[in-house]
């Protein structure tokens, strides 16, 4: 009789530290099933270039599948006008961070904003022109800043995020 109980009590603490220990990202699945972490070979639009760089770090890169908006992989004028640059949001090991390609080529560029892994986190581009209309709109006594090129909106989905904007030779946070 006492084996049975031990047994009973055992098939019923079990599911209990395997719930327990369910990841962050396991969570995050079961809200957002269309959510993946995606090899850089998957991503076609990248230039072979880019992913072949993003492969040799072991990068994912978090998309949803569908969506329709681009995100996580994104092509903008982000250093200069003129010039098309991607930034892809890379997941290595713990750390989840944007990679910048300038013109599209891989360089040794450092990655920007590495942080602790958050599937919630997104980025997609910003154009001058919004920024133009976000600045005159969160400052209106103020003569908003000649903006001649994108930014990078970072930041959870659903919530408003952080602009990065490259200016001066350095990333600006506003």
């Amino acid at each position: 009789m006492r084996f049975s109980r031990w047994f009973c009590l055992l098939l019923i603490a079990l599911p209990v530290p395997a719930a327990a220990q369910a990841t962050v990202e396991e969570e995050f699945h079961k809200h957002w099933p269309d959510f993946r972490y995606l090899e850089p070979g998957k991503i076609r639009e990248l230039p072979a270039a880019v992913r072949t760089d993003l492969a040799k770090l072991g990068c994912r890169i978090p998309k949803f599948i569908k969506w329709d908006a681009r995100h996580n992989v994104i092509q903008g004028q982000f250093l200069r006008a003129g010039q098309q640059d991607w930034a892809v949001l890379c997941k290595v090991g713990d750390k989840t961070g944007i990679l910048l390609y300038p013109g599209g080529i891989a360089t040794e560029l450092p990655m920007l904003r590495a942080e602790p892994n958050d599937p919630a986190r997104t980025i997609h581009a910003v154009s001058a022109f919004v920024l133009q209309k976000r600045s005159v709109r969160d400052h209106p006594d103020e003569p908003p800043p000649a903006f001649d090129h994108d930014a990078i909106e970072d930041g959870p989905i659903q919530k408003a995020g952080r602009i990065i904007y490259y200016s001066e030779d350095e990333w600006a946070e506003f």
